[in-house]
């Protein structure tokens, strides 16, 4: 997850609310302030909505048998794929935040010509980030494919460090990820130093019991967090679908 935050604030409550900043858009930006000018207003207010945070959890459950008759490593492998189950789901929730909801949408840039995906397209989204630095994209396996199948992604240089170690770059510098809850044919762009912020109630928590009856060890593996937005305008959706 840390791959996409700007920051992680953590709490001891399960509500949380944020804040936002707004750039007096009534004066021009200037390089410089004359003497006794006006200076161009910042202004931080707390939002108004709160930011309900979410738990998301799994139970291990093992037999005696199969914890004393098998090797750990064996069993760190079964931890390690409860925890990326845990990372998608919260991975689900920060696009969803990201995207934000009716009424307050990261703006769309349309895609042209529709159904297709090209580098000029890819070109439009930058601009739209811009003045901000996109260095996160986002999309679905499928997206991901047609941004793979561009010419521009089958020079030298990415066909070596995609073919021979798998890391994955694209025409624009920015680190390609996939995020399975995207639609097909949308591309989520974004800032990561300003675009998103993740509110966690304290630490990943496993509490262990055991059932005696029925021989068995459990732990319980949960984490309770929310996301907030923080500059909208860092976050920008690329729609190169037909509708």
């Amino acid at each position: 997850m840390k791959f996409i935050l700007s920051t992680i604030t953590k709490i001891s409550t399960l509500d949380y609310r944020s804040i936002s900043s707004e750039t007096d858009p009534s004066k021009e930006p200037e390089n410089e302030v004359p003497e006794a000018g006006d200076i161009r207003n910042v202004t931080v207010r707390t939002k108004s909505e709160l930011i309900s945070l979410k738990k998301h959890a799994r139970i291990f459950s093992s037999s005696y048998e199969s914890l004393k008759y098998q090797t750990l490593d064996i069993v760190t492998v079964i931890l390690k794929q409860i925890g990326v189950d845990l990372a998608n789901e919260l991975l689900r929730d920060a696009v969803d935040t990201l995207i934000g909801t009716d009424g307050d949408k990261a703006e769309i840039v349309k895609g042209n010509p529709p159904g297709t995906l090209n580098y000029n397209s890819l070109l439009q989204l930058w601009e739209a980030v811009s003045p901000y630095k996109l260095d996160i994209i986002l999309a679905s396996t499928k997206t991901m494919k047609d941004i793979l199948s561009l010419i521009e992604m089958k020079d030298s240089k990415a066909g070596l460090d995609f073919q021979g170690t798998g890391k994955i770059i694209t025409p624009l510098g920015a680190k390609l990820f996939n995020a399975a809850s995207i639609e097909d044919s949308k591309i989520l762009g974004f800032d990561k130093s300003c675009s998103l912020q993740m509110i966690q109630n304290g630490d990943v928590l496993i509490d262990y019991s055991r059932v005696i009856e029925k021989q068995l060890e459990q732990a319980g593996i949960s984490i309770i967090a929310g996301f907030s937005r923080i500059f909208k305008d860092a976050v920008k959706i690329l729609d190169y679908s037909t509708s």
